[in-house]
């Protein structure tokens, strides 16, 4: 982590807890979707971020909601979706992509 991030974890989260932050956070999911979603739109209220990610297994995903985030993209070109298969550890990395999939990169 960046080092000029403060990071604070919460052991006993309340919701009154969420205006003190900038961001919350969730990656052991404990609570039910509809505790999740109640989380997320006190968020938007208190205008702080909210991240939940969570490993199953192999897989990983992550939702990030930042309210009102504005990208300002300069040409317009529409994003291209692809699987990442694998990347080695090495000093100059190498990205492999799906090979059942295409892409232009």
């Amino acid at each position: 982590m960046n080092p000029y991030v403060d990071v604070s974890v919460i052991k006993d989260f309340k919701d009154e807890d969420i205006g003190n932050y900038s961001v919350i956070c969730v990656t052991d999911n404990l609570f039910s979707l509809t505790r999740l979603i109640e989380i997320n739109k006190r968020c938007r209220t208190e205008n702080s971020g909210f991240v939940l990610a969570e490993t199953l297994g192999p897989m990983v995903y992550a939702f990030l909601d930042y309210g009102k985030h504005v990208i300002f993209d300069a040409d317009g070109e529409q994003t291209k979706p692809f699987i990442i298969s694998s990347i080695t550890q090495d000093e100059n990395p190498t990205v492999t992509v799906h090979e059942d999939k295409r892409h232009t990169f």
